[in-house]
This record gives C-alpha cells, sequence and structure tokens, in this order.
C-alpha cells in the first residue's frame, strides 16, 4: 500500500513539472507576441538613430524614445505613394513628418521590427 502511495505521488509531481515546462514562454515552436506602438512622431534624430512617437494611454500622452537599427524596416506613405526601406536612411526621410500618423512593432524586448508612416503633407 505504501508502495502504491509513493508511485503515485512520484506520477504526480512529474506530471506538475513536464506541464510547468509547457507553459514557459521559452518553449520552442510558441508564437512570441510582439507589441504595437501607435501615436504620432514627435521627433527624429537621424543621427543616433532615435524615433521619439507621443503615444496616448488612457488620458494621458507618453513619449517612447525607440531606437532603429539598420534591421528595422520601414513603410512611408505619402501624397506621392508609397516607399518602403530598411534601416536608419528612412529617418532621414521623415525629418519633416512632425506629428505624422504611425505604427511600430516592436518584439518582446521592445526591439523594433517594424515602422509604418502615413504622412498628410
Amino acid at each position: 500500500m505504501m508502495r502504491t502511495v509513493t508511485v503515485a505521488c512520484a506520477l504526480l509531481a512529474l506530471v506538475v513539472f513536464t506541464s510547468s515546462g509547457l507553459s514557459d514562454d521559452t518553449t520552442p515552436g510558441k508564437a512570441v507576441k510582439s507589441q504595437m506602438v501607435k501615436g504620432t512622431i514627435k521627433s527624429v534624430d537621424a543621427a543616433t538613430g532615435v524615433l521619439i512617437v507621443n503615444q496616448k494611454v488612457g488620458t494621458s500622452v507618453v513619449d517612447r524614445e525607440l531606437s532603429i537599427t539598420e534591421k528595422t524596416e520601414f513603410v512611408i506613405t505619402t501624397k506621392d505613394g508609397t516607399e518602403e526601406i530598411t534601416g536608419k536612411e528612412a529617418l532621414k526621410l521623415l525629418v519633416d513628418a512632425k506629428g505624422a500618423s504611425v505604427q511600430v512593432k516592436c518584439d518582446k524586448d521592445v526591439n523594433v521590427l517594424k515602422v509604418t508612416v502615413k504622412v498628410s503633407k
């Protein structure tokens, strides 16, 4: 009888530890959710590769400072059409785009993956 209880407890412990490992975010094959930042462009610094976005959070507005890398994808839509460009060079096109609508897709570590800009000027 005691042996049966010990085996049952060991099996229960095995099931608990196995199932807790499956719920971990680092499990291979599990999709990692990206984050979206929506707002307007406050400022652009092409020299340092920084994009500052005003984001409305509740009733207040928060500044988000985002570092742009060479892998960051940009989709810039103006009255002349849509342009796709990669890297910090895109920031040079956005220097005069203060107030333009912007959506920024980031990974779980808040590394900027894609920036979509709609310039209404």
